[in-house]
């Protein structure tokens, strides 16, 4: 296609059949007749970019309008020609990491190769840019090399420009794509032009080079490397970040050898060691070195060590870094700031590894940190969450130097920005412990009952404070529902747990269902019943507050059972949200006879349904909802579906996802007395899991979850191939 003619190719396409991240096509023309207006071109670009490009999803309507795009930039008639080319180059780096990923289905693939042909067309567009200057033409000479076909325009234009002198940003960038492609460079670099020599050694590492000639080159050139690699590569924000994530190997090998790292190579280290499994030992050996030096950054070094696996000289780094920790500090995302202190991130790494030397820098950090009542704790590598509720997901045990810490943090003012102030969640952890550990505490929890009201009540509730029912009941005429439900705990009196039943119970009813005394009270049985209704909830929260209200009910009258059932039912055909609790309560329930027969049965044939059938939402398939199937039906003695290949997708799919990695771990072990050949298939499959480079996804900390599911996998491969 001429680039001169690219009206004509968007009349040729009927944009209305096609789709993008938001609905039809039938704007696409337009967004892109606005990359030639000096003021349309920016919200053009947006535009084109969060639709037909959102989040980098290819969409049947992504390769007609980018090849259109490209015929606007290799025309000359984009008012943005960097903006422009920079959207061609998050294209043809979308299409790359489809192709990493791999598709599932024909249709994805089908787009796939789509796109990627279409690459080859949109290098020809771009192509007469090389001969500019200025960041477009060098992104045109990169997308010859996205394109993987060293036709000979392509390599005799690259060529031409690459000699010319004096060699730049876009001679750098021909230099690496013809290197990429495979061409000859020898001409380009006859000379020895110091910057055009880099980059053709980035471009072979990019491709995998791990020859001691080019990492070595690196090394010794790496300040003229930090100012190539922009020019040769896409998106690059730093250069241990894109060495990491290009080519772990050499990264690890780069990066502990240069003499004084900075704190993006710290962080090109760290993504060694996330992203790849056999090139951490390396990356952590030299993070080890680094936090050993006197001048060495503790908090900077303890926020790279806290994402390595939790080995003994990882945690004996952390505990030593933490006690050269003195002060607390102030982070931020966007417009947020929020209120740090390494020793509390050093001190949760160490929980998380079980070791017990963690309250320690905990109590150090909440006794002298001026701001520790709205401390917020490094989770995974970019995720923060209040101290006190972290520590309660982790089920941090109590600690007397940590309640002591606890106690003169709360005794802090508050923070002047009440979102900042953790008093709530810091009460909620001490409630988290028997009341004879929390004790010495109760003057603090009783005095925040009038600034958390909330957690400082369910607090006292939860150790059967009764001094302190005159205060809590004080605090109680707000009409806070979870204020009259502990208030009603302490004083376990009938009408108090029903004026909680007149309160705005609204997002409270787990708080009600979990803390009703009386359960054969009628008025919280028709309660109840109003919860359950007739058919399943819209949102999870309120299912799973429908399959609570249904035990209670069961329990009460066995005959609630089988008028529920259609709900129960409704909840696990879905698939979604608590399958667990469903599935259990619907196990429960046929254990003890409470359904008739004939639900029985459908229950069965749901469960098998389950496991070979797929459950979608708008993510995909929730393959944690076939994997829980398969175990409840190997719990009531029942045989899996006999399709091998499907339970060993099942398996996979959990472990590997984040959010069903637990119950794949269960259904492998359950699986050591399956037959022969699906225990021998599922264990080929885990294999290539455990011997892969790659890490398992997590959501918290990649390389240490990674390196816990890696011990857990190691056993259940040895039941499933000698059973």
């Amino acid at each position: 296609m001429n680039s001169a003619h690219w009206r004509t190719h968007l009349a040729d396409v009927d944009w209305p059949t096609l789709e993008h991240a938001y609905g039809d096509a039938s704007d696409v023309p337009g967004w892109i007749e606005g990359l030639t207006g000096a003021e349309t071109v920016e919200e053009s670009l947006h535009e084109l970019w969060s639709a037909v490009l959102h989040q980098g999803t290819l969409y049947d309507s992504t390769e007609p309008a980018m090849t259109s795009i490209a015929s606007v930039l290799g025309a000359r008639q984009t008012a943005d020609a960097e903006g422009t080319a920079w959207l061609l180059l998050m294209f043809a780096d979308a299409v790359h990491d489809y192709e990493q990923v791999g598709a599932d289905d024909a249709e994805t693939a089908a787009l796939v190769r789509s796109a990627r042909d279409s690459l080859l067309g949109i290098a020809a567009l771009v192509r007469p840019l090389i001969a500019d200057d200025g960041p477009e033409a060098a992104a045109s000479a990169l997308l010859q090399a996205a394109a993987r076909t060293a036709d000979s325009a392509a390599v005799e234009t690259l060529s031409a420009r690459a000699d010319a002198r004096p060699a730049a940003q876009v001679e750098q960038a021909c230099v690496a794509a013809l290197t990429t492609l495979g061409a000859d460079v020898a001409a380009a670099l006859a000379d020895g032009d110091p910057g055009l020599m880099m980059a053709a050694t980035l471009a072979r590492i990019a491709a995998g080079s791990t020859e001691t000639t080019d990492l070595d080159a690196l090394v010794t050139g790496w300040e003229l490397a930090v100012e190539v690699a922009s020019h040769i590569a896409f998106d690059v924000g730093n250069l241990p970040e894109w060495l990491s994530a290009n080519n772990p190997e050499a990264s690890a090998h780069v990066l502990a050898a240069l003499p004084m790292p900075d704190e993006t190579t710290i962080a090109g280290l760290v993504d060694v060691v996330v992203g790849s499994r056999s090139n951490a030992p390396a990356a952590v050996r030299r993070l080890l070195a680094l936090a050993a030096l006197p001048e060495a950054g503790p908090e900077s070094m303890i926020a790279a060590l806290r994402q390595c696996p939790a080995t003994p000289e990882v945690c004996d780094a952390l505990v030593a870094l933490a006690e050269r920790v003195t002060t607390g500090d102030t982070s931020a995302i966007g417009s947020s700031t929020f209120d740090t202190d390494a020793r509390t991130d050093a001190a949760l790494a160490l929980l998380r590894a079980g070791d017990g030397r963690w309250a320690r820098p905990m109590a150090q950090a909440l006794l002298t940190n001026p701001a520790a009542r709205g401390l917020m704790v490094a989770t995974s590598a970019s995720g923060r969450s209040a101290l006190g509720y972290a520590l309660v997901r982790e089920h941090a045990p109590s600690s007397t130097m940590v309640v002591a810490g606890i106690r003169q943090a709360l005794r802090q003012k508050p923070p002047a920005d009440p979102s900042r102030d953790g008093a709530g969640h810091l009460v909620e952890l001490l409630a988290s412990w028997p009341a004879e550990a929390a004790a010495d505490a109760l003057p603090e929890v009783r005095e925040l009952l009038a600034v958390a009201p909330r957690q400082s009540a369910d607090a006292l509730a939860t150790w059967g404070d009764t001094a302190g029912i005159d205060r809590v009941r004080e605090a109680s005429v707000t009409g806070d529902a979870t204020v009259l439900l502990a208030l009603a705990r302490l004083t376990k009196d009938t009408d108090d747990f029903h004026h909680v039943l007149d309160a705005d119970l609204e997002h409270k009813e787990s708080e009600v269902l979990a803390h009703w005394a009386d359960r054969t009270d009628r008025r919280f049985l028709d309660w109840c019943r109003g919860l359950v209704g007739t058919k399943a909830a819209t949102s999870d929260h309120q299912r799973g507050n429908q399959l609570t209200a249904l035990r209670i009910l069961a329990a009460v009258d066995s005959d609630e059972a089988a008028t529920g059932w259609p709900v129960v039912r409704s909840i696990i055909d879905a698939g979604r949200g608590p399958i667990e609790e469903a599935i259990g309560l619907a196990l429960d329930w046929r254990a003890r006879q409470l359904l008739p027969p004939e639900a029985c049965t459908d229950f069965e044939a749901l469960l098998t349904d389950l496991v070979v059938t797929d459950r979608k939402d708008y993510n995909g398939p929730i393959v944690k909802t076939s994997a829980a199937a398969a175990i409840a039906l190997l719990d009531v003695g029942l045989p899996l579906p006999d399709a091998p290949a499907r339970i060993v997708k099942v398996v996979a799919g959990s472990v590997t996802d984040r959010w069903a990695r637990e119950l794949g771990l269960r259904l492998a072990e359950r699986l050591a007395a399956a037959p022969a050949t699906v225990r021998r298939a599922v264990a080929k499959k885990l294999q290539t899991l455990v011997d892969r480079d790659e890490r398992f996804d997590s959501t918290g900390d990649i390389a240490v979850e990674d390196a816990r599911t890696v011990a857990r996998l190691r056993p259940i491969l040895h039941k499933l191939e000698t059973e």
